[in-house]
């Protein structure tokens, strides 16, 4: 999945950036810490017909160096399978008799797992938090499942490229990460045929010490907080395993600093821009991506201070500064600009596959998804509490622009333009549908 990297959103006058009294999703929302070490956030919905449950890992195929490329989407198949130690150790058949259905998926940085139950079965959130539990703590990776998974995932990667739009994103895919390893490298890439079992376990204890667990939809919750804190009650989870190339830690000697998003809102004028910079120490840089920024916002002064510097941005009597590493733009502008992408081009490839992500997999998980996404980046002040809320309206128009601000850390990286009404516009000339030469 691609998605917004720089985000750059039209705002309203300085008074429009308040938030909005529009329904407030998930108010009874809590986080909790269980003795294990996992942060669990609850966040029911009352009426709605089904209770999600969505892993939010923060790791993803940037992780693996390139002996291991295609582990970390490898470990995500191997999550649904068996469990041990319990009387129904198929994952899938314990979800089916439960009426629900599972995804995963795994991005450049990031990765998850979902299901979802409806809640006209008695018990089922309880039900759901219980197999999660047990997925989390006795989930079985052995030489077999790696076999089987790995098939999966050739045939999964060519059933992709046989879609409608395969060709289009898999172009696009190569145009924005033409920076090299890893960006180059496709996160669903087919895993090495030397993966061996310890490897698979080690990165799933990687990934399981960058979780955040997430249930939102129908439910009390009393009682599926009661039975979080009980059925997460094992052993405390193991350090993370150093990250990858391209894992996101950021320049030697640079280390993350100050917030990733500070302006000041009385400074902001009518119809100018605010750039939302993501958590600090991602990706490498390009001069070109500020220089892009400059022409789009009609002759802005765009500085940068060197290593770890701060980057300022002035238009018109309103200006930004965002403390973030001089290196925080991936080299994916630099094959933007090879290209000759402009923004609005980039806008609609965009916002096509934020629509489609929106309609795969359904406004609660896609919400739910968000919320997770907000608990990995506490960096970003008020992702939960107040941001955060000024977009997750019930709608797929303003669940999308969550989702590209908010879930994935390289939709923070890659340049492009979102303002509010953003639709798909007319064919892009000499293109395919949305993309492709």
């Amino acid at each position: 999945m691609l998605f917004v990297a720089l985000e750059l959103l039209v705002a309203a006058p300085a008074e429009a950036l308040e938030l909005p009294d529009a329904p407030s999703f998930a108010t009874s929302r809590e986080t909790i810490t269980t003795a294990s070490g996992l942060r669990v956030v609850l966040a029911p919905e009352p009426g709605a017909a089904q209770v999600t449950a969505q892993w939010l890992f923060d790791a993803g195929a940037n992780d693996d160096d390139a002996a291991h490329a295609g582990l970390a989407h490898l470990v995500e198949h191997l999550a649904f399978g068996p469990l041990g130690g319990v009387d129904l150790p198929d994952y899938d058949a314990r979800l089916g008799a439960l009426g629900g259905s599972s995804d995963g998926w795994t991005d450049r940085e990031r990765s998850g797992l979902g299901a979802m139950v409806p809640t006209v079965v008695p018990g089922a959130a309880a039900a759901l938090v219980q197999l999660e539990a047990d997925r989390w703590e006795r989930l079985v990776i052995d030489a077999q499942g790696i076999e089987k998974q790995r098939r999966i995932v050739h045939q999964e990667l060519a059933e992709t490229l046989d879609l409608a739009h395969g060709p289009d994103r898999a172009w696009l895919d190569t145009l924005l990460w033409a920076g090299g390893e890893p960006w180059s490298r496709h996160p669903q890439s087919p895993p090495s045929e030397a993966a061996t079992v310890e490897e698979a376990k080690a990165k799933w204890g990687h990934m399981r010490a960058r979780a955040v667990l997430v249930f939102a939809g129908g439910f009390e919750i009393e009682p599926v907080r009661a039975a979080v804190m009980a059925a997460f009650a094992g052993e405390p989870v193991l350090a993370a395993l150093p990250r990858g190339p391209g894992g996101g830690l950021g320049e030697p000697g640079c280390e993350p600093g100050a917030p990733a998003v500070r302006w000041r809102k009385g400074d902001v004028a009518e119809g100018a821009l605010y750039v939302a910079w993501p958590v600090p120490g991602r990706g490498s840089g390009d001069r070109l991506a500020l220089e892009a920024i400059a022409r789009w916002m009609g002759g802005a002064r765009v500085s940068v201070g060197e290593g770890c510097g701060e980057l300022v941005v002035e238009r018109r009597g309103g200006w930004w500064r965002i403390g973030e590493h001089a290196a925080s733009i991936r080299r994916a502008v630099t094959g933007l600009g090879r290209q000759g992408i402009d923004a609005a081009t980039l806008r609609r490839l965009q916002t096509a596959q934020l629509t489609d992500l929106a309609r795969a997999n359904g406004l609660l998980d896609l919400r739910a998804r968000i919320l997770g996404a907000c608990a990995l980046t506490p960096t970003i002040p008020g992702c939960l509490d107040r941001e955060a809320e000024g977009w997750l309206a019930l709608t797929v128009e303003d669940t999308r622009r969550a989702a590209a601000r908010w879930l994935f850390p390289e939709a923070s990286t890659t340049l492009a333009v979102m303002p509010p009404d953003t639709e798909f516009g007319p064919p892009i000339p000499g293109m395919r549908r949305w993309g492709g030469p």
